[in-house]
């Protein structure tokens, strides 16, 4: 998908918002390489997303051709019909059945990092066999740009644009092993933040066959 498609996409999706939406998803997807996490996601497959916002991420992956998007977020504000995305109110495990990718984009850190195993351990059994965990965080070891990161993460929550209070990071190569600790094979880290003011990193880590 080209930037100026998604653009388009995102446009037809949210023109009828209010205009607090409408601006939260264009800085959203203009500060979040999204095109480039959706490199990493199969087609035509099951998708969860976890903490999906307004859905940007869900819309953007069902325009692709995915053979289901669930998006799941907790916050009453943003769970609004989303083409080709079933928008759910709650938390993870308030939906069923298995899927073949599960993505977190900037969820993880809303939790304290004592729930990450019992988090992560969830969406391993609700995987596919062989299927795909994607999460982006922020690499808390490059320190300018986390450091803006900070600054803007204290200004959402100043105005209340998230929820949760923790902002819990973990090292690139500490959170690599807490993936294989937790039985997922075929861990890559990779940083997608050339071009963004903040330190975006991609895990991808498979449950075995």
């Amino acid at each position: 998908m080209t930037f100026i498609r998604a653009l388009i996409l995102l446009h037809q999706t949210y023109r009828h918002r209010g205009a607090r939406v409408r601006a939260h998803v264009l800085i959203r997807f203009l500060t979040c390489p999204f095109l480039r996490l959706l490199r990493a996601i199969p087609r035509d497959v099951r998708v969860l997303d976890i903490g999906a916002g307004h859905g940007l991420l869900g819309a953007l992956v069902a325009a692709r051709g995915a053979r289901r998007v669930v998006g799941v977020e907790p916050d009453t504000r943003k769970v609004q019909p989303v083409r080709g995305v079933s928008m759910v109110l709650g938390f993870d495990d308030v939906v069923r059945g298995r899927f073949d990718a599960i993505t977190f984009v900037d969820v993880l850190y809303r939790f304290p990092l004592a729930e990450w195993d019992t988090l992560l351990a969830r969406c391993a059994a609700r995987l596919a066999p062989g299927g795909l965990l994607i999460v982006k965080e922020h690499d808390p070891t490059a320190r300018i740009k986390n450091g803006w990161n900070h600054v803007q993460e204290w200004f959402t929550g100043k105005v209340n644009l998230t929820l949760g209070e923790a902002f819990s990071y973990e090292a690139p190569r500490a959170f690599a092993e807490r993936l294989e600790r937790l039985g997922f094979t075929d861990v890559r880290v990779r940083r997608i933040d050339f071009g963004y003011p903040h330190p975006h990193v991609l895990y991808t880590a498979r449950v075995p066959e």
